[in-house]
């Protein structure tokens, strides 16, 4: 799988060409205007899109290898999208395995630890996988991801 394009609040990112620039692997994004709103530490005031690559840079079960620092995953589609935050500048750095806690980086280069609840793990039945956060505030997050016909449903 290789990551592409998506959409957030309505608006579409990513033209399907070819990047300028070099990827992350199992990304080949191109949007000349969000590398933009990226360099410029402005994603043009879309508290939606952040959010978007801060869910990215959580929701998965992905692994970092701490020698090397490369992550390893289950699927390529979590590799392809933990891969796309970090080449946004939301990296996912690690997890503790005693307490939980998930380190990630934003742009800023300020680190956010996130407390990990739960995971409900994918399956074929669910369609889809869940993790639950304390956020740094102390508010309690669900994040969900899943085939597009049952989040749908979901939503509704």
């Amino acid at each position: 799988m290789e990551f592409k394009k998506f959409s957030v609040d309505m608006k579409q990112y990513g033209t399907g060409q070819q990047p300028t620039r070099p990827q992350e692997e199992n990304v080949s994004f191109h949007d000349d205007d969000l590398d933009e709103m990226l360099s410029n530490s402005q994603l043009d005031g879309s508290k939606q899109l952040e959010k978007f690559l801060v869910f990215l840079a959580l929701c998965h079960t992905v692994i970092v290898d701490d020698r090397t620092k490369k992550y390893s995953a289950a699927s390529p589609d979590e590799l392809a999208l933990v891969n796309f935050a970090k080449q946004c500048g939301y990296e996912f750095l690690s997890i503790d395995t005693d307490s939980q806690d998930v380190t990630i980086k934003l742009p800023s280069g300020v680190e956010r630890v996130y407390n990990l609840l739960n995971v409900c793990e994918f399956s074929s039945t669910r369609k889809r996988m869940s993790c639950i956060y304390r956020d740094p505030e102390g508010r309690i997050i669900l994040m969900c991801k899943g085939a597009d016909s049952v989040i749908a449903e979901l939503l509704n």
